[in-house]
């Protein structure tokens, strides 16, 4: 049953990801053409970080984040596992993936808000 929520959560993880990508691509690179900007204004960094600024983008690149992480690394675990090991080395995996994956999800976090609050 633990197996199956993991996957389902993967799955879940995996249309999250289609969703904000296609959120984020809209912002980034077509809204600003339909309200009268160049494209090459609208892809400058100036703009980027002026629109990276907003609550809501910075929401949306963090939610990305986290269902990036977590459906690359379920699939990397789903690969270990298939290898032969103990049950030791299961854990070992699962915990050693967990941690990879909060300490990546912090550091993502951090930069994102640092880059864009400063």
């Amino acid at each position: 049953m633990r197996e199956t929520k993991l996957w389902i959560l993967s799955l879940s993880c995996t249309v999250l990801i289609v969703v904000l990508l296609g959120i984020h691509f809209a912002v980034m690179h077509f809204t600003p053409v339909f309200y009268g900007q160049s494209v090459e204004k609208a892809r400058s960094f100036t703009e980027l970080m002026a629109r990276g600024r907003d609550a809501l983008q910075m929401v949306v690149y963090i939610l990305l984040l986290a269902a990036a992480l977590y459906h690359g690394l379920y699939g990397l675990r789903n690969i270990l596992l298939e290898l032969p090991g103990s049950q030791g080395a299961a854990r070992a995996i699962n915990g050693g993936l967990l941690l990879i994956g909060i300490v990546f999800f912090v550091y993502g976090s951090y930069v994102t808000l640092w880059t864009f609050t400063h």
